[in-house]
């Protein structure tokens, strides 16, 4: 028998998923490029919100696609972000037995750097390529 359980991620847990891992977290691998930067500013403007870690969230909720980029080869994108993907990679994470327990301490407020991270390495690349 299999049963399947589904779990409800609010913004506030996903803006500060976003925040952690962006701001210390994931920094150790990912790069936003001019690109993303653009696209991220042309959704949500700098007056709007000068912080880049809860406006990429924004910018995605407006229909942004932002595309994530490795942090030593700058050229190089690893994934994008959008809220379609960002479903079906919570779905994914929450059903790989070995990085759930990320997911699980952010949803019970205990997250920190490395589970924000894996989180986010989910939300980009639909796996933990970086530890």
């Amino acid at each position: 028998m299999k049963i399947e359980l589904k779990r409800t991620i609010d913004r506030d847990l996903l803006e500060n998923i976003f925040v952690t891992a962006l701001e210390g977290g994931s920094n150790y691998w990912y790069h936003l490029s001019d690109e993303a930067v653009d696209i991220i500013r042309k959704h949500v403007p700098s007056g709007a919100d000068k912080c880049l870690s809860t406006a990429i969230l924004k910018a995605i909720e407006f229909g942004a696609v932002v595309p994530i980029n490795d942090a030593e080869n700058e050229d190089e994108v690893l994934g994008e972000l959008s809220m379609s993907s960002i479903a079906t990679m919570l779905q994914k994470l929450y059903d790989d037995t070995n990085y759930s327990s990320s997911l699980d301490l952010e949803i019970q407020g205990n997250g920190d750097a490395y589970s924000s991270d894996v989180v986010f390495q989910y939300l980009v690349m639909g796996e933990v390529v970086f530890s």
